[in-house]
């Protein structure tokens, strides 16, 4: 064997080390690992249906709640306070329920309904002690045949003195409403409405109204 040769062999086996030590270390360098919640938010950025946000109206019957004197006889002039639900904006989104404990049966996705309820409020003549009235409202979810399917109730907190009689002024409530969801497709079949929850008197005398105003 030459002495070349022997430089040949062993120059030869240096160079084939290096690069099965390159090999070796190249799908490390190029590895990176990614967080889990990254792979997730991905999967629901591909997984996720296109969403119809559903219809969102306010009750005609449940628009407007009036509160008189205690003891009067009910006319215009016994009111202490008159308060309308005069528009709601909404916002939804679509979420998936992975992260949750769920049961087979149970709906996997959820629709989160922002709503900007706005509350027009008349302060009557009748006030006569300053006081803080909860008004109650509600908002429900009916299916597309009118059957309420969930109805949440909340309230109000308005203020009532003698200082601000006769005088207007604007409250707003912002609520957050999560729906489950079994289809996508048929969100849009779904209604949220929102209202006043009244007593039966309260809505007899809003019946009543209705009627005088209709027979004019």
């Amino acid at each position: 064997m030459t002495r070349n040769f022997v430089f040949k062999n062993i120059a030869s086996a240096f160079h084939a080390s290096l690069l099965i030590a390159s090999i070796g270390v190249l799908p490390a360098c190029q590895e990176i690992p990614i967080p889990n919640y990254v792979k997730q938010k991905a999967e629901d950025w591909l997984t996720a249906p296109t969403l119809e946000c559903p219809n969102v109206r306010i009750l005609k019957a449940g628009q407007r709640y009036v509160q008189y004197q205690s003891g009067a006889a009910q006319d215009i002039t016994d009111i202490e306070l008159e308060v309308q639900i005069t528009e709601v904006k909404y916002t939804c989104d679509l979420r998936n329920r992975g992260d949750e404990r769920l049961a087979p049966q149970d709906a996997p996705w959820n629709i989160v309904v922002g709503l900007d309820i706005s509350f027009h409020v008349q302060h009557g003549v009748a006030t006569q002690h300053e006081k803080i009235e909860n008004i109650p409202f509600f908002v429900a979810l009916l299916n597309r045949f009118g059957q309420v399917v969930e109805k949440q109730i909340f309230s109000t907190n308005l203020s009532i003195s003698p200082e601000t009689s006769s005088k207007s002024q604007v409250h707003s409530e912002h609520i957050v409403l999560k729906i489950p969801l079994h289809d996508v497709a048929k969100a849009a079949s779904y209604e949220t409405v929102v209202s006043f929850q009244l007593s039966q008197e309260q809505l007899d005398q809003t019946n009543n109204a209705v009627d005088r105003a209709n027979s004019r």
